[in-house]
């Protein structure tokens, strides 16, 4: 009965209270009030979270290098000389090995391509430095036993082969040495 007497009596009081565990009206507390602060407040969160902030290398680039130029004024692109697969693959002397992949390491691959025979023919040498590297070989895993490599040239991302292998029926650092050696013996024309 107290609660009815008290909505009755205070209307005002059933809009600005609350209800307790037993269905009672607590007076003084504004629901409405608590929900739209804290909606705003975790509105206010998400707004400042999902804002990036700008890096310090943004704030001190300098003007000039932001404008666009247009192609035809881009001297470093027009000064670079065109290069075709086999003057890459021809002139490519350093290899590093590069393997994303667990189950594929990077030395397996590397150990089979030197005892590869037109590895040793050609005169190719594996580099663990690639500052140093002529072709960059990258192993990856694309699907369950499925294996993908590329091989690049890294100044100029030239792409001189590229392979995908399975697993199944021998071991992909063996398989990825013999068809890559295969492509790079193809694009250089030998045979």
């Amino acid at each position: 009965m107290r609660v009815f007497d008290f909505a009755l009596s205070e209307p005002r009081a059933v809009a600005t209270g609350s209800i307790d565990g037993q269905g009672r009206i607590v007076p003084g507390v504004n629901c409405s009030r608590v929900i739209s602060n804290s909606l705003g407040f975790v509105l206010l969160s998400v707004f400042i979270l999902t804002t990036p902030l700008p890096s310090r290398a943004q704030e001190t680039q300098d003007p000039a290098l932001l404008e666009v130029q247009p192609f035809g004024d881009n001297t470093a692109r027009r000064s670079r000389r065109a290069e075709s697969v086999r003057e890459v693959a021809q002139s490519a002397r350093f290899i590093y090995v590069r393997s994303n992949s667990a189950l594929v390491t990077a030395e397996d691959i590397e150990n089979k391509l030197r005892k590869h025979p037109d590895f040793q023919r050609l005169g190719l040498i594996v580099t663990r430095q690639e500052m140093d590297a002529d072709l960059i070989l990258e192993v990856r895993r694309s699907v369950l036993t499925k294996f993908v490599f590329t091989a690049i040239k890294p100044d100029t991302l030239i792409l001189v082969a590229s392979g995908k292998l399975s697993s199944l029926g021998g071991t992909v650092d063996g398989k990825v040495a013999k068809l890559f050696m295969k492509q790079l013996v193809a694009a250089r024309g030998e045979k």
